[in-house]
């Protein structure tokens, strides 16, 4: 048994699966758009419009947990020469980048489910099931992304960030927690803009650009890792929700993401941070991969997903990766509390109390029932 430690040293030592006084339980809560919750009532018991403070505050004084602050830092700017412009005609939003390499373009269906007003990011799950015309389609395309996103230097990065970033040090250190940041987004973010059937297919067919777009990601990943470490950052959280047997197989993520992530896994640790890799269903038939990859931890498999095996799971993962892992949004978490309780006693059963840290896979939503997430809370402190 470890003595008394921080959150913040529980959680580093719990990624690096070492000794923890006891097993940390980081919440995940997540707002949604106001076009999710239409219908349905806020069920967290902070303001809609809480502040960093009031939020951490809930979280780590009332319930106890080992939450992490967030930080975000922009490792890209637009080229000289670079505007844009938005319209809406006939219902359907458009946007165009004009850039010296000539015009990027994207298309939406404009109804009230789009949650971005009168704008169309880059990277949003709503973009797929709205687009009319994807952002990306031809190698012209992704060299008009490059100057719109072209990179910053290191330096230009963490300057940029550094008032932004003050006041969540700030939170953090009163508070004992880590700072984490969430960063790279390979094929997820390739899913925002070529849209999900698209990319799949371009995968195939034009694997030269796919290729192509994920080093433009994997570079600009690098620049922001170095900066996160020279910002105090102790997490970095690559994203790699939709990088899955849910949309490719095995041999194909080898091919498109195993170097650049292992060589995100270094960088990572060679800025003086542990890392953690989000991937959520679709598993079973890359555990092998994953198994392989050099990330510290992965984050957010969903254990009750039809076809999910835990126990194989353990035996594939556990000898060399941290887990966080709990119960899940879709199944648990909506039935209520005793459901919650279940899951939660499942996790401890099957994966022990080295490298674990429970946590909602992926959240807990506003409008989801908050007496299912005091039941993960309680059965979590009895159990730890």
């Amino acid at each position: 048994m470890a003595t008394a430690m921080t959150s913040r040293e529980r959680m580093i030592a719990a990624i690096r699966r070492e000794p923890v006084d006891y097993v940390p339980c980081c919440g995940s809560f997540n707002p949604l758009y106001p076009v999710q919750r239409r219908g349905h009532t806020w069920n967290f018991p902070w303001a809609e419009d809480a502040s960093l403070e009031e939020s951490v505050a809930y979280q780590v004084g009332e319930l106890g947990l080992d939450e992490l602050v967030h930080i975000s830092v922009d490792p890209t700017a637009p080229a000289d020469g670079v505007s844009s412009r938005s319209w809406v005609e006939d219902s359907v939003l458009h946007k165009v980048y004009t850039t010296p390499a000539g015009e990027l373009r994207a298309a939406v269906r404009y109804d009230d489910k789009w949650p971005h007003g009168e704008d169309i990011p880059f990277y949003s799950d709503f973009n797929v099931g709205h687009f009319v015309r994807p952002w990306l389609q031809t190698e012209a395309d992704l060299e008009c992304l490059k100057l719109v996103q072209s990179p910053r230097t290191v330096g230009q990065i963490v300057d940029a960030a550094r008032d932004g970033v003050a006041e969540a040090t700030s939170v953090a250190r009163r508070y004992g927690l880590a700072l984490c940041s969430r960063g790279g987004l390979g094929l997820t973010g390739a899913q925002h803009l070529f849209g999900a059937r698209e990319l799949c297919l371009a995968a195939i067919e034009q694997p030269e650009l796919v290729e192509a777009y994920l080093e433009h990601d994997h570079q600009t990943n690098l620049r922001t890792i170095a900066a996160l470490g020279e910002l105090g950052c102790d997490i970095a959280i690559r994203n790699g929700f939709y990088e899955t047997a849910d949309f490719y197989s095995p041999a194909m993520l080898e091919r498109y993401l195993a170097r650049r992530l292992n060589a995100e896994a270094e960088a990572i640790r060679d800025a003086g941070m542990v890392s953690a890799y989000t991937v959520h269903t679709g598993v079973m038939p890359i555990l092998d991969h994953l198994a392989a990859l050099r990330m510290d931890s992965l984050n957010g498999i969903d254990l009750a997903f039809h076809g999910v095996d835990p126990v194989q799971v353990r035996d594939k993962l556990s000898p060399t990766k941290a887990l966080w892992t709990g119960p899940s949004s879709t199944y648990h978490i909506w039935q209520g509390p005793e459901a919650t309780r279940q899951a939660v006693r499942q996790v401890f059963e099957t994966f022990g109390r080295t490298g674990l840290i429970l946590t909602q896979c992926v959240s807990s939503h506003s409008i989801m029932p908050w007496e299912s997430t005091l039941a993960m809370v309680e059965e979590w402190k009895r159990l730890r």
